[in-house]
């Protein structure tokens, strides 16, 4: 199993700039940066939120986490 952040491929859709986005939610530039270019391990739930409500006031489309991440299964795992 994995996880991917898919949050440039959100905002590039939405037409928004990292910049733009981690000025209006007033978190760290270099925060965007990583989560989009895959460098991030680690985010705080309330990080995520206050992302996904930002691009929702910016772009007043309705957000949810699935756009800013995916849940991919192994293909390996057995059954149970």
């Amino acid at each position: 199993m994995s996880i991917q952040i898919k949050l440039g491929e959100t905002i590039d859709a939405a037409k928004v700039s990292r910049n733009a986005l981690a000025r209006e939610a007033k978190v760290r530039p270099n925060l965007i940066y990583d989560l989009c270019d895959g460098k991030t391990k680690r985010v705080d739930l309330s990080t995520l939120s206050i992302i996904i409500d930002t691009l929702r006031v910016m772009t007043g489309k309705d957000y949810t986490l699935t756009d800013v991440i995916e849940y991919i299964p192994d293909g390996n795992e057995e059954s149970r």
